[in-house]
């Protein structure tokens, strides 16, 4: 339960001021009923966390651990057109 709170933690604080809190404020500025919004958020995040969670247990389980290990470094290289940056 600590990791769970914990990984919970870090991924609020990291994600404050993100896209879906400043949509969430606007919205609960401009309908003033914040529990539907707040529910439809909290609903939304839930699934898409289970979704990406079911995604990634069939990959690791789908692919073997050295393709894995190339596509997730391949992932972080930055490839722009032309050499520009």
């Amino acid at each position: 339960m600590d990791s769970l709170l914990v990984s919970t933690g870090v991924v609020v604080l990291a994600e404050i001021g993100d896209k879906t809190q400043l949509l969430a404020f606007i919205l609960a500025a401009r309908f003033k009923k914040p529990a539907p919004i707040i529910l439809g958020i909290l609903a939304a995040t839930t699934l898409n966390h289970g979704f990406a969670g079911v995604l990634g247990a069939w990959i690791t389980a789908s692919v073997s651990p050295g393709i894995l290990r190339w596509v997730l470094g391949l992932s972080f290289c930055r490839i722009s057109p032309m050499g520009t940056g």
